[in-house]
């Protein structure tokens, strides 16, 4: 399943695009409990195998070198403006944010102007191999 997508980083990553950062598991249930939530496993992955990072500007949100969790900090940030309680901010486009739903485990896209919700991806997964490939295209 995350083969696909870790042989595309791997092939078009350069040095630097992700931290590799080290997160253990306390330091992931204590964001959890703090944030009132559950990570996904699918997204769990992502942190304990790249960090935080992307390919050609796009940026998964994740572990930083210093072992900030920046996932959790822009969750907290746009929680001040209305962002629901489940969600945990992944990514941001600027105009709008993406967000794991982590109820159902689906990628929202998220707009702090209206307030809306639109499904995006099914999974985290989907999310990730989508966000590669569109960085790939255009390198």
């Amino acid at each position: 399943m995350y083969s696909d997508v870790i042989e595309l980083i791997r092939k078009y990553e350069n040095r630097g695009d992700f931290t590799y950062a080290y997160v253990g598991d306390n330091t992931l249930t204590s964001a959890e409990e703090e944030l009132g939530v559950k990570l996904p496993i699918e997204y769990v992955w992502f942190l304990k195998s790249f960090g935080h990072g992307g390919l050609d500007g796009i940026e998964t949100l994740g572990v930083a070198n210093d072992e900030r969790l920046i996932f959790k900090d822009e969750t907290i940030k746009y929680r001040a403006f209305g962002l629901p309680i489940n969600y945990i901010v992944i990514e941001n486009c600027d105009e709008w944010i993406y967000c794991l739903d982590s109820t159902f485990g689906k990628v929202v896209m998220w707009s702090l102007n209206a307030k809306e919700v639109d499904e995006a991806y099914n999974s985290f997964i989907d999310y990730l191999e989508d966000r590669v490939m569109d960085a790939i295209e255009n390198m």
